[in-house]
């Protein structure tokens, strides 16, 4: 999904990481579902960076769901929506490209999109909705087409890359055409200053990333909770999730008073649930109205109460 590797140019950029990629490893698997290989195919680093690419296409899913329930504008609401669609596809592509390397899907602890929010947040308006989106996808093909590039790249990965790139394609196009027309009645510099606003984001990203090229795990893997309580890592993720500074999030407030609703939980749920490790069953969500009641059944986590000791 992201242009971790390669430069804003498009240019492979560390040498290093795309020379790992002609070294396959055969490596154990816990795969074998539906005729499926049993031995991993490529590198544990790069099963980490297709799995990051997963996890993304489904972040990217989820946000324009929730762009697409948001939105007052017709069309757009209709492209939101198939874009939401394509997005889910292309989780499943890269799902089943897992799998035909000998693979499962990693729990990846975040996403790129989880790195841009914390940058700027949720978009509050139609141009930032759409320089938003025109910036990411662009930045998506660039690195597909740079891993294209790599030697050794299993002929499964390229194949689900080209058709990542083809249907990606269309998500530009349409997107151009808004914001060309916003151009048209705003002025095209209220356009250009909004994309260079998010082009120098995303360079902020990815200049984050790259240093983790030949190690993804350190980026998609478990976090380590350092020193902060329970209580104080989810405000963090509330306010990350919500937009809001964690110290205006009260432990009591309910989620509906923070102004959570259906997609919105479940979003916030999954947050929650990667940065803690732990799955919650439908019985103990069923309970959680508010803050202090999440923090209450993470309490009770045994691995959590271990690490806290």
């Amino acid at each position: 999904m992201v242009d971790i590797l390669a430069g804003s140019n498009g240019r492979r950029t560390i040498d290093s990481v795309a020379a790992s990629n002609g070294h396959h490893e055969t490596l154990g698997a816990t795969n074998g579902h539906n005729g499926y290989p049993t031995q991993l195919q490529i590198t544990e680093n790069e099963l980490w960076l297709l799995s990051y690419y997963r996890e993304s296409e489904l972040a990217g899913a989820l946000l324009m769901g929730r762009l697409a329930r948001e939105t007052d504008d017709d069309d757009l609401r209709i492209r939101l929506t198939e874009h939401c669609a394509e997005e889910a596809r292309h989780a499943w592509a890269w799902t089943e490209t897992i799998l035909k390397v000998g693979g499962t899907p990693k729990h990846v602890s975040e996403t790129y999109q989880s790195r841009y929010h914390a940058a700027v947040g949720n978009p509050s308006n139609l141009l930032e909705v759409l320089a938003l989106t025109q910036i990411f996808e662009r930045r998506v093909v660039r690195h597909f087409r740079a891993h294209q590039s790599w030697p050794g790249t299993h002929p499964e990965v390229l194949r689900t890359l080209q058709q990542l790139i083809d249907e990606e394609a269309g998500h530009i196009r349409w997107v151009k055409d808004r914001l060309d027309a916003y151009a048209a009645v705003n002025g095209e510099s209220v356009v250009k200053e909004m994309l260079d606003r998010f082009k120098r984001v995303d360079e902020e990203v990815y200049n984050e990333l790259k240093q983790y090229a030949s190690c993804f795990e350190k980026v998609a893997g478990p976090k380590q909770s350092g020193g902060d309580s329970i209580e104080q890592r989810l405000r963090r993720v509330a306010g990350e999730s919500l937009g809001r500074e964690p110290t205006e999030i009260g432990l009591d407030a309910s989620l509906v008073e923070m102004g959570v609703d259906s997609l919105d939980l479940v979003v916030f749920m999954m947050a929650v649930e990667e940065e803690f490790q732990v799955e919650f069953t439908r019985e103990q969500q069923k309970g959680m109205r508010a803050l202090a009641d999440i923090a209450r059944v993470l309490q009770r986590q045994p691995q959590l109460n271990k690490s806290s000791a």
